[in-house]
């Protein structure tokens, strides 16, 4: 460090070798809100100073009451870009690198968890919960996670380490989950009622406080809350350490630690191009099977007129089944009546796939940076991941 006074006393109780580690650890952060903030300030003032933090939300007024990065003029702005510029302002890591992403981490691009060293999840939709828990059993990197309520405060740990380790699904189920009612089409409904989960500025810096110091630990080589959840209730001081255990039915394990592949196409490139790449160079026959149907193109119920769709089923919502001219007519829990162009899986032999094999891999959702898992026909290895 360029000033090693400002961590005279923390080299009292962690060493100036666990100082090297932290300086040099790359964190990823997702959610930058009330948990996030306190996380995020207690980190930099211990020496950490490379972060990417990803949040697609802008700061509301609701949040100033429980976050110490953002102020009243900052209402409007992005949370995740508002945040790296206070924590580099505030860092003591001599050279900090601290990038502010406005997006959701599902659509910049899944290298960006192979890109850093552990991964922070402060958000409290399953659906991204589940995709990080996934990115990080795949690539092996340690995960934690944080929730709060009233005043109760919930952390856990997965160091993704082992086959062995259990990973979030074991807690919170084996399911696609999208966050979002559903109609009897099985498309989303508009939320019409968004509640505010209660919640304290306390909470949010016990929460803070408690994965802050596990990352500490666990740099030091001394965590105790390896494959745990610790719940903490501040109004009657009780603490609850739950063991998770690995079930056999999580389907996030099947991926852990596959083999890593460069590709030389991006998104613009078909999956039928991939695939032929993969066989040229690899000698790999490989397939793609989706967790959900993508559904291409939906005839409108009322005319009958296609509707371009290009989005997995759990992204499309229920009143899309009509066309826009059409859509006054909607009702919801209206039974499906017309034709759907659906996908579930494209192998490159099969000739009832030649269209999907002809569209774009953006078309998919395949973003840059990307990685793609793919599943292996003629070899040992049953799956890989490709980067894109």
């Amino acid at each position: 460090m360029s000033d090693p006074g400002f961590f005279a006393r923390q080299n009292l109780v962690l060493g100036e070798e666990v100082g090297d580690v932290i300086r040099n650890t790359r964190i990823l952060v997702v959610g930058v809100g009330a948990g996030g903030n306190e996380l995020l300030k207690n980190l930099v003032l211990m020496g950490f100073g490379n972060f990417t933090l990803v949040d697609f939300d802008p700061i509301e007024n609701t949040n100033l009451s429980r976050t110490t990065l953002f102020t009243k003029k900052d209402i409007g702005k992005s949370k995740a870009m508002v945040a790296a510029e206070r924590l580099t302002e505030m860092c003591l890591h001599d050279s900090p690198n601290i990038i502010g992403v406005d997006a959701k981490i599902q659509d910049i691009g899944s290298q960006v968890f192979k890109n850093h060293d552990l991964v922070v999840c402060c958000v409290d939709t399953k659906n991204a919960r589940v995709y990080i828990n996934d990115w990080c059993v795949r690539l092996k990197k340690p995960f934690y996670e944080m929730g709060f309520e009233k005043f109760v405060v919930q952390i856990s740990f997965f160091p993704n380490q082992s086959l062995s380790d259990p990973c979030l699904r074991d807690f919170i189920g084996d399911a696609t989950f999208d966050g979002r009612r559903q109609s009897c089409s099985k498309l989303k409904m508009h939320d019409t009622q968004l509640r505010h989960i209660p919640t304290i500025q306390v909470a949010a810096a016990l929460a803070g406080v408690f994965v802050a110091t596990e990352i500490i630990l666990f740099l030091k080589g001394e965590s105790k809350l390896h494959n745990k959840m610790l719940q903490y209730s501040a109004q009657y001081h009780r603490i609850l350490e739950i063991d998770i255990e690995k079930s056999e039915k999580c389907s996030a394990h099947s991926s852990h630690d596959l083999p890593i592949f460069n590709s030389k196409l991006n998104g613009s490139n078909t999956f039928k191009e991939l695939f032929e790449e993969l066989k040229m160079e690899h000698n790999l026959e490989c397939y793609i099977s989706w967790t959900e149907e993508f559904i291409y193109e939906i005839d409108c119920e009322k005319c009958n007129r296609g509707i371009l769709i290009k989005k997995f089923k759990s992204e499309v919502y229920d009143n899309e089944r009509w066309c826009l001219d059409c859509r006054s007519a909607y009702t919801e829990d209206h039974p499906v009546t017309s034709k759907w162009s659906i996908n579930k899986s494209l192998f490159l032999t099969n000739d009832k796939h030649t269209f999907f094999l002809n569209l774009s891999m953006s078309e998919f959702g395949v973003v840059k940076n990307d990685i793609i898992e793919l599943s292996v026909l003629n070899n040992e290895i049953q799956k890989i991941l490709v980067m894109i």
